[in-house]
């Protein structure tokens, strides 16, 4: 197959205009949204471009030290989101979310691109930080999902997680961090359900439109969504059994 085609700054400005029609579509029906979407853009523009001139310096270098730390702020930026997501105090949980986030990292990665891709070394920035961010992508969703339900339903919910208090339970919290994680974690088994009938996945389409062959496509965005979920589920349930053991005090009482 063809190598992916160029996409000239040219062409690329002027597909930009057509946000001129959302722009008026809000305007249109007083939304407000305007000033919060041409943000949005600059912001998505700025950033990406920065990304892509340190991810260009890492590949070219394929230095390990790099590669490791520019690893580190990528979790770390993601758990800091977690908790301003979530609406958790960052200062009492951040390294938990952040422990959480690193360990379902490392449980998929280094396996991943060690044993099932090969890739030579397999620290080389072209795999490692792509794979790691699809990773922490959805490790990020799901955690704020989980976190954000489980500390909303125990507030609201106080005289029943009490009540387990009461009765001795050995783990009074366990019923919400329970249904929690299914609330985080269902929409993704929907998606895996009905993936490539209903939609096709951007990193598929993304391989195929850079001149990947089909099947080949087909065999990456398998093994990344059995690592997303992977890393996701342990970073979850990970995230909340490390907030639990600090979230509450000797009574039982919530203190976050």
């Amino acid at each position: 197959m063809n190598s992916s085609l160029e996409i000239s700054a040219f062409a690329l400005v002027g597909f930009y205009l057509l946000l001129l029609l959302p722009v008026g579509l809000f305007a249109r029906w007083q939304l407000g949204l305007n000033r919060h979407l041409v943000s949005s853009v600059l912001r998505m523009t700025l950033q990406l471009a920065v990304v892509g001139f340190y991810l260009q310096v890492l590949f070219n270098y394929q230095n390990p030290i790099l590669n490791g730390s520019w690893l580190f702020v990528m979790v770390l930026v993601a758990s800091y989101s977690i908790c301003q997501r979530a609406k958790l105090p960052a200062k009492k949980v951040l390294l938990a979310t952040f422990s959480g986030q690193l360990l379902g990292v490392l449980v998929v990665v280094p396996l991943l691109l060690i044993v099932v891709v090969q890739a030579q070394p397999w620290w080389q920035a072209q795999y490692l930080i792509p794979i790691t961010g699809m990773l922490l992508g959805n490790c990020l969703t799901v955690n704020i999902l989980a976190l954000e339900r489980w500390y909303s339903t125990l507030k609201q919910q106080k005289n029943e997680h009490e009540f387990y208090v009461s009765l001795g339970a050995v783990n009074p919290s366990l019923p919400f961090i329970k249904s929690s994680v299914r609330a985080a974690l269902t929409p993704q088994l929907a998606s895996m359900a009905t993936l490539g009938i209903v939609s096709l996945p951007g990193m598929m389409t993304g391989q195929i439109l850079g001149g990947t062959e089909p099947l080949l496509a087909v065999k990456y965005q398998l093994l990344i969504m059995v690592a997303i979920f992977i890393a996701g589920s342990v970073s979850v349930i990970s995230s909340l059994a490390i907030i639990k053991c600090m979230a509450f005090d000797a009574y039982g009482r919530l203190i976050i």
